[in-house]
Formats: C-alpha cells, structure tokens, sequence
C-alpha cells in the first residue's frame, strides 16, 4: 500500500508540474502574442508618420500656415481668451457657456498632462523643436494636447455654443485639419493624434456630467466681482 502510494504521489505531482508549464507556456505565447502586435502597430505609426510629415522640414513652404493652426489651437490663447470673456460680457447664457469653456480647457490640460507623464513617449525624430510656448511635458508626445483640444472645442462649439450649421461644419473642418496638422508638421505620430482627438470627446462627456449651472456661474462671477470691487 505504502509503494502504491508513493507511486500515485509522484503521479500526482509530475501531472501538476506538467499543467504548471503548459500554463507557464501559455502564458509566455500569449505576452509574446501581445507584444508583437504591439510591436506591428508602432511600426506601422512610424512608417506612416513619417510619410505624412510632409512639412517637417523648416523650409517648407506651407510650414507657415501648419504653425498659425498650431497656435489656434494652443491652451494658453483659448485660456487667457475665455477670461477676458467671462469677465467682459453681460448675458447669462454667454457667462455660463465662457464658465464651462473654461473649466473644460482645465479638464483638457490636467487629462493631457497625466497621460503624456504616464506614456513619456518621445516625439517623432523630425520634430522640430520650435514650438510655440512649451514647457517641460511638451517633450512627450503621446497623446497630441492639440488634438485632443480640438476635439473637445469641436464637440462643445458643435453641441452646447452654434446654431448655425455652417458654422458648426467650419469648426468640425477646423478641428480635423488642425488634428492632422499636427503629423504634417511632424509635431506628432498618427497614434498620438487619434488618442488625443478621443480623449478630447471623452473629455467633453465629462465636462457635460459636471455642467456647471447658469446661476453657480453666475453666483460665482458675482463673488468674484465683489472682492474685485473691494
């Protein structure tokens, strides 16, 4: 009984460590698996951006007017824009849609700064760094702050601010040209772009969720006025 036993023991634990390395197995296959996918898909981001990239180089002729839609779209002029608003019109319904504006700007510069921290993926080596107004997160370049700014203007202007459907199609047309300009210009890859024009609507989703009120905004810009005053 004792050998029988034994016997049925060393079965038992050769028949573990067995399904232990076909699982060991199995999971190296699948990293593998993941990795070259990953892998295939930032070598195909690298080779198409740089087919893109058609204005990287500082003596092309339309780099120019790639770098006038880069400051279009830059946080600092819609920021400093969207105060001397709040604090220069009178209408309620303008007063909350300049209020809002401004807390999305925030939501997009905190999801941006986060995201380029966590990623620190370096920019396209044709990048030239000539960029206006950066600070040290703006050598990352995973995902484009651009982008993902255009995508938020464009779902705001385009749900919360227009009426006019041509207007709403010219800010659409803009975001998108702006989004790509970023890869002519060799700023960003084509991932980087993608991501951040995602972000910029689920940004704006959140930014929906916490809609601030047309009387908090304005209690708000009362309170501010009265300190002002004081």
């Amino acid at each position: 009984m004792s050998k029988r036993n034994k016997q049925n023991g060393k079965e038992n634990e050769s028949t573990t460590n067995g399904t232990s390395e076909i699982k060991t197995k199995q999971r190296c296959i699948g990293q593998s698996s993941g990795n070259n996918i990953l892998e295939g898909l930032l070598q195909w981001d690298e080779e198409y951006t740089s087919k893109c990239a058609v204005f990287a180089d500082k003596n092309s002729t339309f780099r120019p007017v790639m770098k006038l839609l880069e400051i279009s779209c830059h946080g600092i002029p819609w920021l400093l824009a969207t105060i001397v608003l709040i604090l220069s019109v009178h209408q309620a319904h303008h007063i909350e849609l300049l209020v809002n504006l401004f807390y999305g700007l925030i939501i997009d510069l905190i999801a941006i700064s986060i995201s380029k921290m966590a990623f620190k993926r370096s920019r396209p080596v044709h990048n030239e760094m000539d960029m206006f107004v950066t600070v040290s997160i703006d050598n990352y370049s995973f995902p484009s702050g651009h982008a993902s700014r255009a995508g938020m203007l464009a779902c705001f202007f385009a749900l919360r601010a227009l009426d006019s459907p041509t207007w709403i199609v010219f800010t659409l047309l803009w975001s998108f040209i702006v989004t790509f300009s970023r890869v002519m210009l060799g700023r960003h890859h084509l991932v980087d772009v993608i991501c951040g024009y995602l972000l910029g609507i689920g940004e704006y989703l959140v930014l929906s969720y916490l809609w601030i009120s047309r009387e908090t905004s304005l209690s708000w810009l009362e309170l501010y006025f009265s300190h002002f005053h004081l």
